[in-house]
């Protein structure tokens, strides 16, 4: 198939729905990035645009791929993500607490956000492979995949990424046919998981948890960022203050304003016609999945279509509500808004992966193949 009828094959509402976020992300970044003076202050903004020009190159080239490949080569992807995790253990850097980085020159690579790409096509070649309906020991099978992951992420530690992973897997468990008794066993289980967890959690983990309950027990300290981040949204009104006349945003009140409380800071600039468009985009490309979803014709597209639309929902729906309180601080990035070149080119290479599938939701692909 020639590049350009390739092109002219992809879901263009999907794709048009993305590149608007781009768009409005880089934007902000661009105002955020401002001094006084007019110049840029900062190299986020020139970051931003190479992660997003680079993003866009292998999402094309993801979409190319024969899809057959991720699965037959399910295994050797298992092994890779291992050994990225241990190898940033060994050789990583330290930003923001998190010994989760390779660092060369000016940028910066996180492993484990391409790791969540792995580890979905690993579980999903695995479960596609016991077969349904799930049992438990398949349900077990699948768990082990995920346990080593999640342990060296945690390790880094990354409490937003592995807890990302773990609820990405009962997404795709979900996803297959199984008896009311795995629902009700599951469910006590995870019941029972949450109980362990929150005794395991450290002081500060904690704390986070206990100030999203009620962010007037510390404002000055873990609460700063939550109520800052509201009274950044609620202060947006209809139409906004302008792109780069946030105050709260411009004047530094807003603590991330560029990676966790991006929404907050578009918020208040934009007003709430802007992040209302921002939030029509996101379910506007969630609606083209689940589209998608109901078409295909092979439980791997499935369950990895599935797990991969899962990672970018849970991100969106937790980013968002911390921002406006209603979810603890965990340290998700926004998708396609987020500064951040890691998550920026694994999201788009997850569009990528979508659109690979997308073009072929009308007729059997090359490498569809029933189960």
């Amino acid at each position: 198939m020639k590049f350009w009828q390739a092109w002219a094959e992809y879901d263009w509402i999907l794709q048009t729905a993305v590149l608007l976020l781009l768009l409005i992300g880089l934007a902000s970044h661009y105002t955020s990035s401002l001094n006084e003076a007019g110049a840029l202050a900062s190299q986020v903004f020139t970051k931003q645009l190479i992660s997003v020009i680079l993003g866009l190159l292998l999402m094309v080239l993801v979409s190319m791929i024969d899809f057959r490949w991720y699965r037959s080569w399910s295994k050797i992807l298992y092994l890779a993500l291992i050994v990225l995790l241990f190898l940033v253990l060994i050789l990583g850097q330290t930003l923001r607490g998190t010994r989760g980085w390779f660092i060369i020159d000016e940028f910066s690579f996180q492993p484990v956000e391409i790791v969540k790409i792995l580890l979905i096509i690993c579980l999903a070649a695995y479960l596609v492979y016991v077969g349904v309906p799930l049992n438990f020991k398949k349900t077990l099978g699948s768990f082990f995949i995920l346990l080593l992951p999640v342990i060296l992420v945690l390790y880094q530690p990354d409490f937003g990424s592995a807890s990302l992973l773990i609820l990405s897997w009962l997404v795709m468990l979900a996803m297959v046919p199984k008896k009311i008794t795995w629902w009700l066993v599951m469910g006590g289980l995870i019941l029972l998981t949450l109980l362990i967890g929150w005794f395991s959690l450290a002081d500060y983990q904690r704390a986070r948890v206990e100030v999203f309950l009620n962010p007037r027990l510390d404002p000055l300290g873990q609460g700063y960022n939550v109520t800052q981040s509201i009274i950044a949204v609620g202060s947006g009104g209809l139409t906004g203050r302008g792109l780069g006349l946030g105050t709260q945003s411009q004047l530094d009140f807003l603590p991330e304003q560029q990676t966790d409380f991006i929404f907050a800071s578009i918020s208040e600039e934009l007003g709430l016609i802007g992040s209302g468009l921002i939030l029509l985009l996101y379910a506007l490309i969630f609606i083209r999945l689940i589209r998608l979803m109901r078409r295909l014709r092979d439980d791997f597209s499935l369950l990895v279509v599935g797990g991969l639309g899962s990672l970018l929902l849970i991100q969106v729906v937790f980013n968002i509500s911390m921002n406006i309180g209603l979810a603890p601080v965990v340290g998700l990035p926004l998708p396609f808004l987020s500064a951040g070149g890691s998550s920026l080119v694994t999201s788009l290479i997850i569009i990528g992966m979508i659109q690979n599938l997308s073009r072929h939701y009308g007729r059997q692909a090359p490498w569809q193949q029933s189960n």
